[in-house]
Parts: C-alpha cells; structure tokens; sequence
C-alpha cells in the first residue's frame, strides 16, 4: 500500500496570466474533479482534469493529478504521460519524481538512458546553442576583418586568422550539440507507449515478426510516419513500427480545442 500512498492528488492550482473569472471557473473545475477523485470517481475526475488541459491549462499540478487519475484507473501508459508533462512543466516537482519511480518499478518500462554529455546539454538553457553560436561566429568575421582591414592588426594576421578558425570550428561543434539537443533531447522528441501489451514489429504490418515487446510507459522517440502507423526509435539501439494510437508525444500537448 506504501506505493500507492503517493499518488494523491495536489489540492492547490497554480494560476498565471489568467482572468479572475476564469481563475473561479477553472478552480471550481479543478475543485470538483478532486472531490470526485476523494469519492473514488476516477472517471468523472479524469474527464474533468481533461478538460481543463482542453481548455489549454498546461499546470504541473493539473498533470499531476490527472496521472494519479490514470493510475488509479489502471491505466499505467497514460499516468506516465501525464507525470512526464508535470515534469516538463516543473522539474523539481517531488510528487511527479516519486511517482514516475513507483511506474518504473512496477512496469519496467524501456528508457532511453542519458550519457555524461546528455545529461550537460540538458541543463543548458533552451536557446543557448543559437545564441553563443552567433557569438562565436561574429567573433570569427571580426578577426578575419580586422586582419585584413586594419593596418595595426597587420602584423597579427596570421594570429587572428588562427583564432577566426578556432571560433568558427568551436561554432561547429556548438551547433552540432545544438541539433542533437534538439533532434534527441527535448520533450518534442520522444512519446510514451500508452497502451497496453504493444509490440514493436518489424514493418507496418499487423502480422509483422516482433522486435521487441513495449511495456506500458516506455519511451521511445518518433522517426517517421506511415498512415495509421509509427517508426520508432527505442532503447537499446532497436527500431520498430507500432500503432499511432499506441503512443502519445509527451510535448507539445496536442491542441483539441
């Protein structure tokens, strides 16, 4: 029972640039779906944390409560969905980060895991690549044009043309690191597998051979898209197709409104 303790639901919303009205109308939304969930209502309680996100509420506290929902709907694949969107929202938030520990023990959901370089890109602010590589770029074409432009830095051509290739190579490689932050790293990348019993197969076929078997809650990252079917990329260096319905991008939420 110590594993379920944790999922409670957070009483309070946290409210920004939104009207009073609407503040009063989207607490007493919010109100009303804890009370369902304090009667054991999981489903009028989901519904009703549901349409606050419809409503385009992105709160840590309203993903948080609305993957307690799920768990205790017994919907593991969509609690994690839930949890790992409060988490995006607020990263220190301890409610989400105990109970993602509860799912991974419980389903042993497939993760990608971060290496030493991925775990320093991600704590680099969101829009550094773009602009230290313009720093290092117009720092390449000043030495490169004083060399050539400015007779007192005649003498030091050779200097500042070596020093305009460092920059310039050092711009590359920060790009680079941008891209991959990009293409690997953040939130947009990666979706969770919510359903159940999904097995990634080897073409978009339903009579397919399995690669490997999905647990609900795992983490996989989307490489193309084929109609009604998904190629991914999956921990452990596998590819595989999978349902769209099968999995979710944990950010952006998609607009329903």
């Amino acid at each position: 029972m110590r594993s379920f303790l944790l999922f409670m639901p957070l009483l309070a919303l946290s409210l920004v640039a939104i009207s009073p009205a609407a503040a009063q109308e989207v607490e007493s939304v919010f109100d009303s779906a804890n009370q369902d969930f304090a009667d054991g209502n999981y489903e009028q309680a989901a519904l009703k944390y549901e349409s606050l996100v419809e409503k385009g509420l992105l709160s840590p506290d309203l993903f948080y409560n609305l993957g307690t929902t799920y768990f205790r709907l017994e919907e593991p694949g969509k609690s994690m969905l839930a949890l790992r969107r409060a988490q995006i929202l607020d990263p220190m938030l301890p409610e989400a980060r105990q109970n993602i520990e509860v799912l991974r023990n419980q389903l042993g959901f497939l993760e990608f895991s971060d290496s030493t370089l991925d775990r320093f890109l991600r704590l680099l602010p969101r829009n550094i690549g773009g602009t230290l590589g313009a720093a290092l770029v117009w720092g390449a074409l000043i030495a490169i044009t004083a060399g050539f432009v400015l007779p007192r830095a005649v003498p030091y051509r050779s200097g500042l043309i070596t020093l305009a290739i460092v920059l310039f190579l050092c711009f590359v490689v920060v790009w680079r690191a941008d891209a991959y932050k990009r293409s690997s790293l953040a939130p947009e990348s990666f979706s969770i597998v919510v359903a159940d019993n999904v097995k990634a197969l080897t073409s978009p076929t339903p009579g397919a051979r399995s690669v490997i078997d999905l647990p609900a809650g795992s983490e996989v990252r989307l490489v193309q898209i084929s109609g009604p079917w998904r190629y991914i990329d999956i921990p452990g260096a596998l590819r595989g197709w999978v349902r769209a319905e099968q999995v979710e991008p944990v950010w952006p939420v998609p607009d329903t409104r």
